[in-house]
């Protein structure tokens, strides 16, 4: 008896690991490629006024997660969760990938008042971080020469 009870179980088992392996349907994942990291604007500030401006100067990263710039040491917190989802336009580094300094570009959508408290936020807290945060708007047209003394007054000014 006792043997057909252990019979039962491991026929069970096998049963049971059947069921586990049989392949399941594969689901279409509804993804899509977006084409550009940038916008049509940040991409035509990047190519003609900051990629000039200081490419022989800094590497230039762009749509950089500000918990990859700055950190917390409680993640779980408010502070952790405030800062994970954000990103930056552009971050300007050392060849040695030290952070130097922030870059955005400000659209017409930075003028909405959620969008003022976000750039308040995060402003303050690269501030405190001690990364300067530079704005620029966006033009038609850019001087590569005033980016880049722009740039790097609020550098200097910021590390002083």
């Amino acid at each position: 008896m006792l043997f057909f009870a252990s019979m039962g179980i491991k026929s069970e088992l096998i049963s049971h690991r059947r069921r586990r392996t049989r392949r399941r349907k594969p689901i279409k994942l509804p993804y899509l490629p977006r084409g550009s990291l940038l916008t049509p604007g940040e991409n035509r500030f990047y190519q003609y006024g900051l990629k000039p401006a200081l490419d022989d100067l800094y590497l230039i990263s762009f749509k950089v997660r500000l918990a990859d710039v700055i950190t917390v040491n409680d993640w779980e917190g408010i502070h952790g969760r405030r800062i994970a989802q954000k990103h930056l336009d552009f971050v300007l580094t050392t060849c040695a990938t030290q952070i130097v300094a922030a870059v955005e570009l400000n659209d017409s959508s930075h003028s909405a008042a959620n969008r003022k408290q976000r750039d308040a936020f995060v402003t303050e807290a690269l501030r405190v971080a001690g990364i300067p945060l530079i704005a620029f708007p966006i033009y038609g047209q850019y001087d590569k020469q005033k980016i880049r003394n722009r740039v790097l007054a609020a550098i200097h000014s910021f590390h002083r």
